[in-house]
């Protein structure tokens, strides 16, 4: 038994050992990345509108532009136009979202408007190494398409505007950098908000994954691929202000033309426009995690924004993942272990309610991103895990006292008499049904002498293991003074003995007859039991019943008994509360008077047929409801 215990012991250390190692590994891989990535967006919706820059503007080539202007792309003279009506604007800032790598005849004069605002950035896109195991930055192998150099040197800055999609094609981070030929090369939107605030990109300081430090007091968050977590405010059209490219236009050219202006160009003014396609089936158009389609000029302002106002969002390294997944499981554990059943669901879900809603507001309130998928998948396999530790250990306790009741179920039986004995033709038919392994119904059956016969039946209080040792100790009390005077002296006795030897809170109700078959007449004393039906041989029932007699076991009592002529022939039933106390599903009782009406139908029966029909009678009423209480008949033929 010892080396079972020590196998087991070994066989759920290696289990759970494997478990969570193996969810450890999970955690550190972030091998379920997507259906964090899927958590996180939900927050980002859930959240409240988040505080934006008035100075941040998007003029947007969107269908109304390109229905009246033609097909896209427009000739490069519309952009200089454009260029000019934003500096004639006071606008402190230009940043193109369109990439410009194919010479037109339009370049010099959108080169010279460049050169004329002095506050224009420009674009490159950079063909991605994709297959650099080095995660800590991005490199390029080349251009995917290259700023002509016409407008280079005139631009106040060039800067790349590649954007990475997730697996599922979501745009929810963008490289600050990429390293192309040694050297890092800045994205255009963050170049920009690096001159707007007095840096230069030479001033950063990069630790990759880790931080972009521009300044003591701003310190740029980077994920585990050198990226920055782009900080949506809202959803497209809420949250910057937005211009048609062909209003801008017009009103710049409405003193030329006559027309009423359309747009108040003054209230450009110091602002910071970023000029993007927007037009339906766009090619710079992404799935987001605040729509399915959410145009690249978005992305830009979102993150300059982030950067500018300094709301920029953080994910919780690796570790303090585990750390906190580690405590998740550590309590699930220790409760579902140590805590009862009822109690170990509803402190679970609070938990997992609580550490949801505490992710939820960090999130929302500090930009604090903690996985929250992971954590709670992994809480509820731990759960299973401990509870089906428990269970099987609840099990095994189970199968050790099953055995042990076993055993005490034959020891109990060792306490009722083997073989009936037969005094003067007397025959005896007896079955008890226990409600559970061992029960609290106790009969014996004495023989006193050639022609007296001593018949006792009882009912001990309870049920179970108490009620068993109770009934074998009324037992023991019995069989010591059966054989020491008349019936009603014997039951006084028994009583005293148990009085005196109390203090188990039971007693036992019972009846003790004494048949002689010399004068066919039977004394019986009753300790609070039911009354005996007699079957006369005739057919007529009645009912026995003693005036004088409370259960014993309680305090002390005496006891009256009565003598019964009977006829030879004549069927004494007995019976405990079982029998007439026995319910159906409609919690109707089988009830003395059924059992009385039964009784009248079994004249002439064996004594072990009188037993059987009672019994199934009783089993037939109570049809599926479980038995609540022992069962136990005796039948007694003269």
């Amino acid at each position: 038994m010892f080396k079972e215990f020590d196998r087991t012991k070994v066989f759920y250390f290696l289990l759970i050992a494997s478990l969570v190692g193996l969810f450890l590994y999970f955690s550190y891989s972030r091998a379920f990345d997507e259906f964090e990535n899927s958590a996180i967006d939900f927050r980002l919706k859930l959240r409240p509108h988040q505080d934006v820059s008035d100075d941040i503007v998007i003029i947007e080539i969107g269908d109304d532009s390109i229905e009246k202007l033609g097909k896209w792309p427009f000739p490069r003279n519309y952009h200089a136009l454009l260029t000019n009506a934003l500096k004639h604007s006071g606008v402190k800032t230009i940043v193109f979202d369109i990439f410009f790598s194919e010479g037109k005849k339009e370049d010099e004069e959108f080169a010279r408007a460049i050169r004329e605002a002095g506050n224009v950035y420009m674009p490159h896109v950079f063909e991605l190494d994709r297959e650099n195991p080095d995660r800590s930055r991005l490199c390029a192998t080349g251009f995917a398409a290259r700023l002509i150099e016409v407008y280079k040197k005139p631009a106040k800055g060039v800067g790349f505007i590649n954007v990475v999609p997730e697996i599922d094609g979501k745009i929810r981070r963008v490289p600050p950098f990429v390293e192309y030929e040694g050297v890092y090369h800045p994205h255009i939107t963050v170049l920009a908000v690096l001159n707007n605030l007095g840096y230069s990109f030479s001033d950063v300081k990069i630790i990759p994954q880790k931080s972009f430090i521009v300044s003591e007091d701003l310190v740029i968050p980077l994920d585990e691929n050198s990226s920055i977590l782009v900080n949506y405010p809202d959803v497209w059209g809420k949250a910057f202000r937005h211009y048609s490219y062909i209003d801008i236009l017009q009103s710049y050219l409405a003193d030329v033309t006559g027309q009423e202006p359309i747009v108040d160009l003054s209230e450009l003014k110091d602002t910071v426009c970023f000029i993007g396609l927007t037009a339906t089936a766009s090619p710079d158009a992404h799935p987001s995690p605040m729509e399915p389609l959410y145009p690249g000029v978005g992305v830009h302002t979102s993150l300059y924004n982030s950067v500018l106002n300094k709301s920029l969002l953080v994910r919780l390294n690796r570790w303090w993942n585990l750390l906190i997944l580690i405590m998740l499981w550590v309590l699930t554990a220790f409760v579902t272990s140590r805590s009862r059943k009822r109690f170990v669901i509803p402190f679970i879900v609070l938990l997992m309610v609580s550490f949801v809603s505490a992710a939820v507001l960090l999130f929302c309130f500090a930009g604090i991103w903690i996985d929250v998928f992971y954590p709670v998948v992994t809480v509820a396999a731990v759960y299973v895990v401990f509870a089906f530790k428990k269970y099987v250990g609840e099990i095994q306790k189970r199968e050790i006292l099953e055995k042990e009741l076993d055993i005490a179920k034959n020891i109990q039986q060792s306490f009722l008499p083997r073989e009936i004995p037969e005094v003067g033709g007397i025959k005896i038919g007896v079955e008890m049904l226990t409600a559970r392994q061992v029960g609290g119904d106790l009969y014996d059956i004495v023989q006193l002498d050639e022609d007296r016969l001593g018949v006792m039946l009882g009912d001990v209080s309870g049920k179970g293991v108490p009620a068993a040792l109770y009934m074998a100790r009324v037992v023991s009390v019995f069989k010591t003074y059966v054989r020491k005077g008349a019936v009603a002296e014997v039951v006084k006795k028994v009583n005293e003995r148990l009085v005196d030897e109390g203090g188990s809170n039971l007693f036992v109700t019972l009846t003790y007859m004494e048949f002689k078959t010399k004068t066919n007449t039977v004394d019986m004393a009753i300790g609070g039991h039911l009354p005996t039906i007699v079957i006369g041989p005739d057919g007529n029932v009645e009912l026995l019943n003693v005036e004088e007699g409370m259960p014993l076991g309680l305090i002390s009592s005496d006891f009256s008994q009565i003598t019964y002529k009977y006829k030879p022939g004549s069927i004494f039933v007995l019976y405990t509360d079982g029998v007439t106390e026995a319910m159906n599903l409609k919690k109707d009782m089988f009830e003395e008077e059924r059992l009385v009406e039964l009784s009248k139908t079994l004249k002439g029966c064996s004594p072990e047929e009188v037993v059987k029909t009672i019994h199934k009678a009783v089993d037939d009423f109570a049809g599926k409801a479980k038995q609540f209480d022992d069962i136990t008949v005796m039948a007694i033929k003269t």
